[in-house]
């Protein structure tokens, strides 16, 4: 027997529960109540005599059955929303929510800048914007648009449109230079109080080669922003994205050091799901930041 139309909404609530890793996320995307979903899910693995999720009090995980059915539901959403987006592009003007990801310091800067000029531009567009190190998955975490640093062009279900590239800097304030005199090699870091990000390993171009060089210091964070006001509280020496320091080199708050043995630069890309047809909203927001992006950073 063939799927029936209450089949097709329950494997449609199903979906978005997976892609939300949540009941309540499922139902706010839905319009609907948590009860109402969390029914239908039920009612979708009674008549398919499956276990498609395990429940606790503080976790929602899919189960092999769930996971295999999931892929099904997605591709099959993914084409009605190739259909709709298709039909609602047709003499409209962009609107709608596009969801998107970026490091902590893009999103500090100059994410927010450029999200003011795109919202002059495209007023009906909303940016949901979460702002996140660890690398997303747009085909399965419910995001349109991934910012990266070092992407994997090789997926072949995403787009990848590069914007431009990213120098990392070894920064220190005037007032840690007061008290420590400049590095001149990366190898006399070691007597220095290096401040890092979270399993964050301090690299350098060494004749010709590319060399880790170990360091040591008083704070490790995950947070890039903290990390920046640690640098500018005299803590120590940070690792820090050009963007993210450039007002604070200009004015002489941060001064940068071996700047000779800086590593290879981030690529920073877009990355985006494969579709036949991208929705109205999601193109306009990857061609202008693609065009915009690229007159911040030098590349693309």
């Amino acid at each position: 027997m063939g799927a029936s139309l209450d089949d097709l909404v329950a494997m449609t609530v199903f979906a978005r529960v997976v892609e939300a890793h949540s009941f309540s996320g499922a139902a706010a995307r839905l319009g609907l109540s948590k009860s109402a979903v969390s029914t239908r899910v039920a009612g979708l693995e009674r008549r398919l005599g499956v276990r498609l999720l395990q429940r606790t009090t503080r976790s929602l995980s899919v189960t092999p059955e769930g996971a295999q059915l999931y892929e099904r539901c997605a591709h099959l959403l993914s084409v009605a929303d190739e259909a709709s987006d298709l039909l609602g592009n047709v003499g409209t003007v962009p609107e709608g929510t596009v969801r998107v990801v970026a490091p902590v310091g893009l999103a500090l800067h100059p994410l927010p800048s450029l999200l003011e000029k795109f919202a002059e531009r495209y007023p009906r567009v909303q940016v949901e914007l979460s702002a996140s190190d660890r690398r997303v998955d747009p085909l399965t975490e419910n995001v349109d648009v991934a910012v990266r640093f070092f992407p994997r062009p090789h997926e072949r279900s995403l787009i990848e449109r590069r914007l431009g590239t990213e120098k990392r800097l070894i920064c220190g304030a005037p007032s840690y230079f007061a008290r420590r005199a400049p590095p001149h090699t990366p190898h006399e870091l070691a007597s220095h109080n290096c401040l890092r990000l979270k399993d964050s390993k301090w690299d350098f171009r060494l004749e010709g080669h590319t060399t880790v060089v170990p360091v040591s210091g008083t704070l490790v964070v995950d947070d890039i922003a903290v990390l920046r006001e640690a640098a500018l509280e005299g803590l120590g020496l940070a690792r820090l994205p050009r963007s993210l320091v450039d007002a604070d080199l200009r004015e002489g708050r941060l001064l940068s050091v071996l700047d000779a043995y800086a590593p290879e630069p981030l690529v920073i890309s877009l990355v985006y799901p494969q579709r036949k047809h991208l929705p109205q909203r999601v193109r306009v927001f990857v061609d202008f930041m693609t065009e915009h992006f690229r007159k911040v950073f030098r590349g693309g």
